[in-house]
């Protein structure tokens, strides 16, 4: 059973991924920008260091520009998101529990009410509790196949905040843009490799729990199966009395 309580910390996170993102981002772009036209400055004192300098600030702008278009993709999607989260509680809060409370009891009639008539109100109140039961239930599994996509991109998200993080750590640390020309060829060199090391965890990481969001959209067909496997007849509510 999904709480309202999982919604608004799950809402939490993708807002906390989402704060800041964006300009996280933009402060890599430019932090990696100071660091080229640093490098443009004493390009003619680098001379041939130049040939080694330029392929791996490449790796780094491609390891950036991937970030940059992950970025932008998910901020587009961060709405539908947050209307995942929404729906799945109010299968819950506006379809399962109002059912659940329209069950039949038939206790009482054993007191006050016997014979054909009894008989014959208690099995239309056994048919209607089983109708509820079956809008209950797939209203519960509604529910959690929304939450279950609301869950990988939230997670998806804070994997993207995280890598957002260690690359401007990255940028920052290297310091490029303040470095000496005997230090640039250095910092460079380590500022590629740690750039090339978290692109690849994370994307690996991201790669990986989009797999699991595309698998729990596939069960979108064992959903329409459940919503078809109908328990009442001719999509009739079952009546207690017919005039």
């Amino acid at each position: 059973m999904i709480h309202m309580s999982e919604a608004d910390i799950l809402t939490s996170q993708l807002d906390q991924a989402f704060n800041g993102l964006e300009e996280k981002v933009q402060e890599c772009v430019d932090k990696f920008n100071a660091a080229v036209h640093h490098i443009v400055d004493w390009a003619f004192v680098l001379g041939p260091a130049m040939l080694y300098i330029n392929p791996r600030l490449d790796e780094v702008r491609e390891g950036l520009e991937k970030l940059v278009k992950l970025v932008r993709t998910a901020v587009e999607h961060h709405l539908p998101v947050v209307s995942l989260i929404v729906q799945s509680n109010k299968w819950v809060a506006d379809v399962k529990a109002p059912m659940n409370k329209l069950t039949h009891s038939t206790e009482h009639l054993l007191y006050y009410w016997e014979g054909k008539a009894s008989e014959a109100y208690k099995d239309k109140v056994g048919q209607q509790n089983e109708a509820i039961a079956f809008i209950v239930n797939r209203a519960d599994a509604v529910s959690a196949w929304l939450m279950d996509i609301a869950k990988y991109n939230v997670e998806y998200m804070c994997g993207l905040t995280r890598m957002a993080t260690d690359f401007l750590g990255a940028l920052v640390a290297a310091s490029i843009e303040a470095a000496t020309v005997v230090e640039i060829p250095f910092a460079v060199q380590n500022l590629a490799g740690a750039i090339g090391t978290l692109v690849t965890q994370y994307l690996n990481n991201l790669v990986d729990t989009a797999k699991r969001f595309v698998e729990a959209l596939s069960k979108v067909r064992d959903l329409k199966s459940v919503m078809t496997d109908r328990a009442i007849v001719d999509d009739r509510w079952p009546q207690a009395v017919i005039g």
